[in-house]
């Protein structure tokens, strides 16, 4: 599934982004989600949106997608993943496991509280916030049975070639999960 993550963006240019990226995302049959903004997702026709804890609630996103569309909440304890889970959403992304600088303000909660949160989540979870290469065999080493994947930008995007890191990381995961 892929994410389209737009911070600084004015609504008309970050809705012509989202419109071109659904249009390659539907041709390549990849689910995706707009960070964020329901009323993108909306006008573009995404399969979702995921929803930060001050962002618009899952309950009233819920209402306005409808049933059949993905909702993914950011949630760093297990009271925000229960409301998540109470307000509809599909799945939570939780993190920043490790630090990142992809978020200005972040604060890595651990791989012990991510496998918390995992075991006590009734919604399957996406780790977030600072992995890569060379610690993603150490996310996914527990595999608790709701930790669904991983999430990635830096790991990707800072890279010089985005397809070899995409490959390398694919393979990884890959390997760990057929062991």
């Amino acid at each position: 599934m892929v994410q389209l993550r737009v911070k600084e963006a004015e609504t008309l240019d970050f809705l012509k982004e989202a419109v071109s990226c659904v249009e390659v995302a539907k041709q390549s049959r990849i689910p995706i989600v707009i960070n964020d903004r329901v009323d993108i997702a909306m006008a573009c026709g995404a399969d979702g949106v995921h929803l930060g804890q001050s962002d618009l609630p899952a309950r009233q996103a819920r209402m306005l997608l409808g049933s059949d569309k993905i909702i993914g909440v950011s949630c760093q304890t297990l009271e925000q993943v229960q409301k998540a889970y109470e307000d509809g959403a599909d799945y939570v992304g939780s993190g920043a496991v490790f630090p990142t600088t992809t978020k200005k303000i972040n604060s890595a909660i651990g791989l012990e509280h991510l496998y918390a949160l995992c075991r006590g989540s009734p919604l399957p979870i996406v780790a977030i916030g600072g992995i890569n290469a060379s610690n993603v065999k150490e996310v996914l080493r527990e595999r608790p049975s709701t930790l669904h994947g991983v999430a990635v930008i830096s790991a990707l995007f800072d890279q010089p070639d985005v397809c070899k890191a995409t490959q390398e990381l694919a393979e990884i995961i890959s390997d760990v999960f057929n062991s």
